[in-house]
């Protein structure tokens, strides 16, 4: 009997290759988590995080946070609030302006959304990778981009009154909702558009 084999299962060649196998699937792992919103955030905010680490973190940066409401859901959508940082509060480069965080019934981070001061969405882009995967949706006033996720979305848009570009992730549940909500938005603006050409048109 080969007794270092017995006490060593790695030491023959089937044994080397198990093990060759268990690091590719270790490494794998380390590069692809199990679910990819597990590692789903931008900067500091990942989704799943516990509400009173997410406000601590906005505490640090903003001189207040607020409880705010979302009247365009139905009942309208609780979330906080934090705008316009005591000091340079960036993403790289790229300052942010304004934080808005939704939070779900075990206390958890279901949606964040992030605007930051700047136009240029490509800049953003390169920060926030998953915004290359998001495409036009046609029809909307704003030029809104979405992505579409088997657990949650990514949305963004850019605002050139207010110079910024407003970047946002939710899970699954605030994703089905926001979508029923954005469609009910868009309506409105089209038949708004309808009734009142005269109002989007441009003034010569």
């Amino acid at each position: 009997m080969n007794h270092a084999a017995s006490l060593y299962p790695f030491a023959n060649s089937s044994g080397r290759y198990l093990l060759r196998k268990l690091w590719v699937v270790f490494f794998c792992c380390a590069l692809f988590p199990l679910t990819a919103w597990s590692a789903m955030g931008i900067g500091d905010f990942t989704l799943g995080m516990p509400r009173q680490q997410v406000i601590e973190i906005l505490q640090r940066h903003f001189p207040a946070v607020t409880l705010e409401k979302n009247m365009l859901f139905e009942p309208p959508m609780p979330y906080y609030r934090a705008l316009e940082p005591n000091r340079a509060y960036n993403l790289g480069d790229v300052p942010i302006y304004v934080v808005r965080a939704y939070f779900d019934g075990a206390d958890r981070l279901s949606q964040l959304g992030i605007s930051f001061n700047t136009t240029d969405a490509e800049r953003v882009k390169t920060l926030v990778p998953l915004m290359r995967q998001a495409h036009l949706a046609p029809g909307t006033d704003e030029g809104r981009y979405e992505a579409f996720f088997d657990d949650g979305e990514l949305t963004y848009s850019v605002n050139k009154m207010f110079e910024w570009t407003t970047v946002e992730i939710a899970d699954k549940r605030m994703s089905d909702l926001n979508i029923r909500m954005r469609a009910h938005d868009d309506q409105f603006a089209r038949s708004v558009r309808e009734k009142h050409p005269q109002l989007f048109t441009p003034s010569k």
